[in-house]
């Protein structure tokens, strides 16, 4: 989807839904995070990393329609408890997903690995 459509879309959705079978990380999840758009995903693969069930969004049972639809339902159906939750993971993703953040943590896994190198080699 171009990121025009996209744009699009998210101003207009009631709820982003990831009923996905597998999902490595969950950056579809941080993307309705910024959009400020309440997310129900599958807990699989990385989105139940990046999706907390009840404060920043609905996790889903994988290949579960009931659970899906129930995932649909509760993020629909309280406008308090949705603005809540789209909050929370706005917050979730300024503070834990911020690259600045996701930078220094990448710098640090490759700091150890270099330095644990340089023990087995010496």
């Amino acid at each position: 989807m171009s990121e025009e459509n996209l744009h699009k879309f998210q101003a207009i959705a009631d709820c982003a839904v990831f009923p996905s079978l597998y999902e490595p990380f969950g950056i579809v999840a941080l993307e309705s995070f910024a959009a400020k758009v309440p997310v129900v995903v599958s807990d699989t693969g990385g989105l139940p990393e990046v999706v907390e069930h009840g404060r920043t969004g609905i996790v889903s049972k994988v290949g579960n329609p009931n659970s899906l639809a129930w995932g649909i339902i509760e993020a629909l159906r309280d406008p308090n408890y949705v603005q809540k939750l789209v909050n929370n993971a706005y917050q979730e993703l300024e503070h834990k997903f911020s690259w600045d953040r996701i930078a220094k943590q990448t710098d640090g896994v490759y700091q150890r690995v270099v330095a644990e190198r340089l023990q087995v080699v010496w």
